[in-house]
């Protein structure tokens, strides 16, 4: 017996010895290579899934014609100090009007409800109204993505019980692909769009133990405190890191552009909204005086101003450099002042807007637009 237990006792820790040694490889190669740390290869493995799938599902073809507007992470709650949304949904109302009548189809790309936080129907009573505007683009002009907060609605029995009035026969998608076709004077290629959580420790593989401590931990915090509403990115660094593991993913794939959310920052091309206000100013200054616009100080003030307000908003931290424009993201809907960002992909251009209230009427601005076809250019 005691021989047994010496044998038993040095094949475990051989075993752990062995384990300890594979973990210490991996960890060292993720610290030579950014590529293959455990976090990346599980969102790669993850938003290779999702594109198989989506290919698997047919063509969804984007055409010049076509109008669509992408708006992610509302975090509806139930009009308490949890909640996020509160502040932006008159400004939501507003752009959701636009849209509705200027054509548009509808995107909810995830994290719409948080139902992490608050059960489904005090969200639905909170937000009827909401829920009231969204289903009149239902159902040829409405599509939904699941998020890990609102990962509920994976369920049939869940959506037709809770959306089901408003949006009878409702489906969600883990991803929507579209494709851009190729002609002889212009390239095509990819455009999927996911929530972006997809291989997440806390919002995918532990998903529900990550729910059981925001209800009844965090949301509790909010309450009684106050604290955590208005700060849509609580951690830059964490949210600026995931955005470049997103990036690596897309950079890895020909003629394929990603469009996510889940950050809560503005992505354009692959930098975010800040780095592409600061880049503007330098180029902006290194003009030689002979070739200044005659609004030189003008535009100067309003860049610097413009760098101030995004640096509160999304504080830039651990960003990468990124070389191909192959990734977007939405931003979100909760900003604590009111505004709103999202995507548009419309008339053979992408855009990423800003919605503001002000005066009683919903503010758009254009914050940068390119056509949609010359990006695959640079994706080969």
């Amino acid at each position: 017996k005691r021989q047994y237990l010496r044998g038993a006792t040095g094949a475990l820790l051989l075993s752990l010895g062995i384990g300890g040694g594979v973990a210490l490889v991996r960890a060292l190669q993720g610290a030579r290579d950014p590529h293959q740390t455990l976090r990346q290869r599980w969102i790669n493995q993850a938003l290779d899934q999702v594109l198989r799938q989506e290919r698997q599902h047919g063509i969804r073809l984007l055409t010049p014609q076509e109008r669509y507007v992408i708006f992610s992470d509302h975090h509806k709650g139930a009009r308490n100090e949890a909640d996020d949304f509160i502040a932006a949904e008159v400004t939501y109302l507003a752009a959701l009007d636009h849209y509705l009548d200027q054509n548009f189809t509808l995107i909810v790309m995830g994290d719409a409800e948080d139902l992490w936080e608050e059960r489904p129907e005090a969200v639905l009573s909170a937000y009827r109204r909401v829920f009231e505007r969204e289903a009149q683009f239902y159902p040829t002009r409405y599509l939904r993505i699941h998020g890990n907060h609102d990962a509920l609605w994976k369920s049939a029995y869940q959506r037709e019980k809770y959306l089901g009035p408003f949006f009878p026969g409702i489906e969600f998608h883990e991803g929507l692909l579209f494709t851009v076709k190729e002609t002889a004077d212009r390239p095509g290629g990819e455009i999927l769009l996911v929530h972006g959580h997809q291989g997440t420790l806390d919002g995918d593989k532990i998903a529900p133990l990550s729910q059981f401590l925001v209800r009844n931990v965090y949301r509790l915090f909010q309450i009684l405190t106050g604290q955590g509403r208005t700060t849509p990115a609580t951690d830059a660094c964490l949210r600026a890191r995931h955005d470049t593991m997103l990036y690596r993913w897309a950079s890895g794939h020909e003629k394929l552009l990603l469009i996510a959310g889940h950050t809560h920052r503005p992505v354009w091309s692959s930098r975010t909204h800040l780095e592409k206000l600061i880049a503007e100013l330098h180029r902006l200054l290194e003009l030689d005086p002979a070739a200044r616009p005659p609004d030189f100080v003008e535009k100067a003030a309003r860049l610097r101003e413009d760098i101030k307000i995004r640096a509160r908003k999304d504080p830039p931290c651990d960003d990468s450099v990124k070389t191909r424009p192959c990734y977007f993201n939405t931003g979100c809907c909760r900003y604590a002042d009111g505004d709103i960002t999202g995507i548009e992909l419309a008339d053979g251009d992408i855009r990423l807007i800003k919605w503001s209230f002000a005066q009683g009427e919903g503010q758009r601005t254009v914050l940068e637009s390119t056509p949609l076809s010359p990006l695959f250019f640079f994706l080969l």
